[in-house]
């Protein structure tokens, strides 16, 4: 996997683990994060236990939706923000009805696209910003 990737995927003994990799934009997500790490197929086998989403970088696990290219893209009249919302309504479905415990380990800034990664449980740290 490239150390250039937004979005880390790897298996780690029985865990499946994301890690939103933009720690520059402070892990902003993108459309293309939802199309791709989300679907989650990876860890549907047996010997996946657990899926665990972090955000790299230490100063935010993630501050939101990519807002500025959302509202670019609709100055010109690109679909972007529509298909944008669409894909996280439908990631909001797959984790929420994800058959296997799926954890947030929060810290650092925190906020928006918040509500799409935690529907099991949330580990949150002292210097998480709400």
């Amino acid at each position: 996997m490239s150390s250039q990737s937004e979005v880390l995927m790897e298996k780690v003994g029985n865990a499946g683990v994301i890690t939103l990799n933009r720690s520059k934009a402070l892990n902003l997500i993108r459309l293309s994060h939802y199309l791709g790490y989300l679907s989650l197929g990876p860890w549907t086998h047996k010997e996946t236990d657990i899926v665990i989403i972090k955000g790299a970088g230490g100063k935010a696990f993630c501050a939101g939706g990519d807002i500025r290219a959302v509202t670019e893209a609709g100055k010109v009249g690109d679909p972007l923000g529509k298909e944008d919302f669409r894909e996280e309504y439908i990631l909001n479905n797959t984790i929420g009805t994800y058959q296997k415990p799926y954890v947030a380990l929060i810290g650092g800034i925190t906020m928006g696209a918040v509500r799409i990664k935690i529907y099991y449980f949330a580990q949150t740290s002292e210097n998480t910003d709400r």
